[in-house]
């Protein structure tokens, strides 16, 4: 029975999801194993300068993986059997041109979205999105696939108990949420395959994807016509970035702008990365939350002016 009168819930709009035929689930690497689930894959090639929590994801479906090198460009550096299924990585949310390619050579590609959010439905195999990447949430992923069969699994309730970094960063800062952050971003590695929590789906109904979208760019496009495009790459209509991937053989940058209060992540540490991509890629805030000067202050210590 529903309840009528009492004290208010969270205050949330009701904005629609983005990818409207997803299905919501409570991460993106159980998106992953959702659609390993729906279309019984049994080996996956799996690029290695990915989240290690992939291959954790991948083997907990009782799958087998073989990992694949890149080139400079961000390809994989091999030929794969036609009929493998391959997962590939929509890097820092700037990679169309590779994923095209990627889906002109093979059928059975598995879009790993999560550094882009904003990629349209290119595989039919299988699209995983982590909204938790792009806006502020507990946690969230989402898996779009053409065989849209609905699992019989449970809702998470879990997403109340990992949002602390959230709500300390908005009230006290940054660095006050960190170390809840670590620990509500590691809570989430074990999780069971679920739905996505009605707490996350509320929240979500917030966000204005547009908006978002269009500073993201503007703030990419700042970055790019003053320090270039480090790879090569043609922002397609369809790129919405997560971050500015700047590449870098200046090893001090990373600490300089840490210091300086920019604080920049490191993609993968740990992992084996032929390429260093892990500490020559530096990748630089760009999203909603900023804006020129923000951008600026980012340049001077780069240019170092």
């Amino acid at each position: 029975m529903k309840a009528i009168g009492g004290y208010f819930e969270l205050e949330c709009c009701n904005n629609k999801q983005y990818h409207k035929n997803g299905i919501l689930l409570n991460s993106a690497r159980n998106a992953l194993r959702y659609i390993i689930r729906v279309h019984n894959i049994k080996h996956i090639y799996t690029p290695e300068y990915t989240c290690p929590v992939i291959w954790d994801a991948i083997t907990d479906e009782g799958c087998s993986y073989t990992l694949y090198t890149l080139t400079k460009d961000l390809l994989p550096a091999q030929s794969f059997p036609t009929n493998s299924f391959i997962l590939y990585n929509n890097y820092f949310g700037v990679c169309s041109m590779q994923v095209n390619y990627m889906l002109e050579q093979y059928p059975n590609v598995i879009l790993d979205n999560a550094q882009a959010f904003y990629s349209k439905i290119y595989s039919n195999i299988g699209n995983i999105y982590s909204p938790r990447k792009f806006f502020g949430l507990p946690d969230g992923g989402i898996a779009v696939i053409e065989n849209k069969e609905i699992l019989d699994i449970e809702t998470d309730t879990n997403s109340i108990n990992i949002m602390s970094h959230l709500l300390k960063r908005l009230e006290f800062g940054a660095e006050s949420g960190y170390n809840d952050f670590q620990h509500n971003d590691g809570a989430l590695e074990h999780n069971n395959v679920k739905y996505m929590s009605i707490l996350t789906r509320r929240l979500m109904g917030n966000i204005n994807y547009k908006q978002i979208k269009n500073k993201r760019i503007e703030n990419y496009k700042y970055l790019y016509n003053n320090i270039g495009n480090t790879f090569n790459n043609t922002l397609l209509e369809d790129d919405v970035p997560m971050v500015y991937p700047y590449l870098t053989n200046d090893i001090s940058l990373r600490m300089k702008l840490i210091r300086n209060k920019i604080f920049v992540a490191s993609y993968w540490s740990g992992i084996n990365d032929i390429n260093n991509f892990t500490n020559t890629i530096i990748p630089l805030p760009i999203d909603q939350r900023y804006d020129k000067a923000d951008m600026d202050k980012i340049l001077k210590i780069i240019l170092n002016k």
